[in-house]
């Protein structure tokens, strides 16, 4: 299912969200997270040693929240990540631009130099 086009909306014009990936124990991690939504993926990066990498690798199942800075509206997007250890230049160089930064001419080399990876997450369902 779609957002509808105030959720989709929200998702275009905000880059913060809180994501929430499963531990081991079965409890939420939450972290704060800048994102990119593009072709209806969300695209998140981060570290091969950072906790959302780990539990992702465990379990795919994730929740992002993301909530206007008035507190509201506010969309919860449920789905699945997967994690993209190779072609992650694009994607970061786009979570980059939004943060609005400028993007780095040695860009690849920073990303391999700090092993980030993509998560890419397929949304499933939003709410509310």
């Amino acid at each position: 299912m779609p957002p509808t086009p105030e959720q989709e909306r929200l998702i275009q014009e905000q880059n913060l969200a809180i994501l929430a990936t499963l531990r081991k124990d079965g409890t939420p991690q939450l972290t704060p997270i800048n994102y990119a939504y593009v072709g209806g993926k969300v695209l998140i990066s981060t570290t091969r040693d950072r906790a959302k990498y780990g539990n992702v690798r465990r379990d795919q199942r994730v929740t992002l929240n993301i909530i206007h800075p008035s507190g509201r509206p506010y969309v919860t997007i449920y789905g699945r990540a997967r994690i993209e250890e190779d072609d992650i230049v694009d994607g970061t160089a786009e979570i980059v631009r939004r943060m609005n930064r400028p993007v780095a001419d040695d860009l690849e080399e920073r990303l391999r130099a700090d092993k980030r990876i993509l998560l890419i997450v397929t949304p499933e369902r939003f709410a509310p």
